[in-house]
C-alpha cells in the first residue's frame, strides 16, 4: 500500500501535469501552432460546442473533426491571447475562466470575450473540450 504521503504527491504531480497542458494549450493557440494542439489531443478527441448561442455547431468527434474545426475557426478569427483568470483541476478533467482577446480576419476588429472551458485528459492527451463563450457576446459577433 501507498502511503497518505505519496498518495498525495502523486495526486500534485497530476495536477501540476494537467494545469501544465492547459496552458500550453492557450500558448500554442495564442501562437497560431494549431499543429503543436492536435498533437496533444487523443485520437477520440471530442470537442461539443456549450450554451445556447446562434450559430452553435455540432460537436466534432476524432482528431480529424477537431483539427478541421479549430482551423475553420482560425480562418474566421486570429486568438491574440488568452488570459487565464483561474484553473481549477480535479482529477483527469480541468476548468478554466479566461478572456480571449483576438481580431477578426475579415475586418481586423480586435474582439474580447470570456469563457468558461472544459477539458478532459487520459494518459496525458486532451479528450474532450467544451467551451461557454458569454453569449451575449457571440451572438452580437454572429449577427454582424
Amino acid at each position: 500500500m501507498l502511503s497518505e504521503t505519496i498518495l498525495r504527491t502523486i495526486g500534485s504531480l497530476e495536477r501540476d501535469l494537467i494545469e501544465a497542458r492547459v496552458r500550453r494549450i492557450y500558448d500554442l493557440w495564442s501562437h497560431g501552432e494549431i499543429d503543436e494542439v492536435i498533437s496533444g489531443m487523443s485520437a477520440d478527441v471530442k470537442m461539443v460546442p456549450r450554451g445556447q448561442w446562434v450559430g452553435a455547431e455540432p460537436p466534432a468527434e476524432g482528431r480529424a473533426a477537431v483539427a478541421a474545426r479549430l482551423r475553420a475557426f482560425g480562418d474566421i478569427a486570429e486568438n491574440i491571447v488568452s488570459v487565464l483568470h483561474e484553473i481549477i483541476i480535479d482529477g483527469d478533467r480541468a476548468v478554466v475562466h479566461r478572456t480571449a482577446v483576438g481580431r477578426r480576419r475579415d475586418n481586423g476588429q480586435r474582439y474580447q470575450c470570456d469563457f468558461v472551458d472544459f477539458f478532459r485528459f487520459r494518459d496525458g492527451y486532451m479528450v474532450e473540450y467544451s467551451a461557454y463563450p458569454d453569449p451575449v457576446w457571440v451572438n452580437m459577433q454572429m449577427r454582424a
